[in-house]
């Protein structure tokens, strides 16, 4: 026979033996996937909990009941001296545990990887969490609410003709990206959290605020502006009637000028008159028998108060020779009446009332103050102004003298004893839940004030200002009880819309100074003043919407100690 042409006999020999082999393993391989089934690797774990060799349906239950405690715990987040245990549930956090068995190899599959792995392999896994982004963000931002505060521009204002510099603060913010992730990895571990707080910076810095106290503040008073009216004449803007009404607010990272349309109405109004022109009048409120009283807008012909303030603008800045122009118009009432009927000045939100000695310039100065308070009416932004309201206390304007502090020692100066007023009023706002824009306790405490929460003013240098930072109108009520010889009172009420329900916590002493050695002083003008201890306070204002607190507000201060003082020589010295 003629010789095979196919292969040869080696060969068929080989491949009969690698088809068995084939045949041999194959039949292994579907052993082992049959053997895996849907069981997870042999050394598979979530957070601890073995599943290993189960299949999915076992290991969802195993750990669902494994973790059903450390899922529901509560967790420890502290942010500044602020700490809150937070629920889950609430924080939106949650445990997906088909997920995190799916996560841990369970399932069935041919690929054989997976059969070597669940057959030999596994390893530790984290467990897959739900989240509820919206949940967990309002769970920080409750958190962040207690703990943030504001930080404030520095700011420059006229004291006078005196450019004053209100100082830079820096505020505190909670890193909330960084404190939702910090509580996620805390999550089923029963750790504490403590959430990263930030610095956060004024827009606008104290020397910023300086170099504008310096240049364009000192350079707008320098002289007169004359201002021509249309066809009408001229008004002549003297410097302290700039002062008056000229604000400096923080724009894009600087202090901006502008003008307070309001108060550069009222400077020019007199002048106007002069003109045969009739500034228009906003309705307002006042106090008549003890309670609001509308009253009503009154339209007018005269200048817009804005286009006012935006032709004296430019001129600031110039040396001499300044001159603007404005045109005559129609001017009807901003504020109507029927505006100020609907802007809820319908209760008292906040009152408060505090107790002084009934000597006479107590009673002639904080009777004068509460009687200039009285009928205060703020539309919604507007910011009130002790200083403002008071105006500068001098003999001529009815003031008297009285006691004051001054450099840590008490002194006689006019005016002296309105801290009371100043201090009733921003205890009435305060309760109100108004917005503190600006206050000074004294360097030294009074009992007869609320310890931290009171106000002193100088009109050189310290103010007492609040912001209506609500939608409605807001009108202050303020009198004064005694006569001279017996202890008076002073009562301030603010008539609006309650928003808020305000408490304040229990004041915390700490640091306490004693006051120096006795001082003998045998002047002609001593004055005696006792010793007292200086010490810190620290305490803060809570806003609740019903029973949920919605802000937590840090107040601080840290009064002097006081060296006391006898008048007459020194008995321990020999003449």
């Amino acid at each position: 026979m003629p010789p095979s042409k196919g292969l040869s006999t080696t060969a068929k020999i080989g491949i009969g033996v690698g088809a068995g082999l084939i045949a041999l393993l194959g039949g292994g391989y579907v052993a082992g996937h049959f053997l895996a089934g849907e069981n997870l690797p042999v050394k598979s774990s979530v957070n601890g909990v073995q599943l290993g060799g189960l299949n999915s349906a076992q290991a969802v239950a195993k750990l669902e009941k494994e973790l059903a405690a450390a899922s529901a715990a509560p967790i420890s987040v502290k942010a500044g001296d602020e700490s809150m245990s937070l629920k889950p549930a609430e924080a939106g956090l949650a445990v997906d545990y088909e997920a995190s068995v799916a996560q841990a190899g369970g399932g069935s599959s041919w690929n054989p990887v997976h059969l070597l792995t669940v057959l030999f392999g596994g390893a530790e896994q984290a467990a897959v969490l739900k989240v509820d982004q919206a949940k967990l963000n309002a769970a920080v931002d409750a958190l962040a609410a207690k703990v943030d505060v504001e930080p404030v521009n520095a700011g420059v204002a006229y004291s006078g003709l005196k450019p004053v510099v209100s100082d830079a603060k820096a505020g505190v913010a909670v890193d909330r990206a960084a404190t939702r992730a910090a509580i996620q990895a805390a999550y089923l571990k029963a750790e504490p959290v403590t959430a990263p707080l930030a610095t956060a910076e004024p827009a606008v810095t104290t020397t910023e605020a300086q170099d504008v106290a310096d240049g364009l503040a000192k350079s707008a008073i320098g002289e007169a502006v004359t201002v021509s009216v249309a066809d009408k004449g001229k008004l002549n803007l003297q410097p302290a009637a700039i002062a008056a009404s000229l604000k400096f607010e923080p724009k894009d990272g600087s202090l901006v000028p502008s003008f307070d349309s309001k108060t550069l109405a009222s400077q020019v109004a007199k002048q106007l008159s002069g003109l045969g022109l009739k500034q228009p009048k906003n309705a307002g409120y006042t106090i008549s028998k003890g309670k609001p009283k509308v009253v009503p807008s009154v339209d007018g012909v005269g200048v817009d108060p804005e286009q006012l303030g935006a032709a004296l603008v430019p001129v600031l800045s110039q040396a001499s020779g300044r001159s603007a122009s404005v045109e005559v118009s129609a001017q009807p009432a901003a504020v109507t009446t029927a505006d100020v009927e609907q802007l809820g000045v319908k209760k008292v939100i906040g009152k408060f009332t505090t107790y002084f000695p009934g000597t006479a310039y107590r009673y002639n100065n904080i009777g004068k103050a509460a009687k200039l308070i009285n009928g205060t009416f703020l539309l919604p932004g507007e910011t009130f102004s002790m200083n403002q309201t008071l105006g500068k206390r001098t003999t001529a304007a009815g003031w008297m003298a009285g006691g004051a502090i001054d450099g840590g020692k008490i002194v006689e100066r006019l005016g002296g004893g309105i801290s009371q007023a100043t201090t009733t009023t921003f205890n009435a706002i305060y309760f109100a839940g108004l917005k503190d824009i600006y206050h000074k306790p004294h360097s030294l405490y009074f009992n007869r004030y609320p310890v931290g929460r009171e106000a002193t003013l100088d009109w050189e240098s310290v103010d007492m200002k609040f912001k209506n930072d609500s939608p409605y109108g807001v009108l202050l009520q303020a009198s004064i009880t005694g006569k001279t010889g017996s202890q008076g009172s002073v009562t301030v009420k603010v008539w609006s819309t309650k928003r808020y329900t305000i408490k304040s916590t229990t004041p915390v002493r700490s640091n306490y100074r004693a006051p120096g050695k006795t001082v003998y002083d045998d002047s002609d003008g001593c004055i005696a003043q006792s010793a007292m201890s200086g010490f810190d306070v620290k305490f803060y204002r809570l806003f609740y919407e019903g029973e949920k607190l919605l802000k937590k507000e840090p107040f601080k201060w840290s009064y002097n100690s006081l060296t006391p003082v006898v008048c007459g020589k020194d008995p321990a010295k020999k003449d």
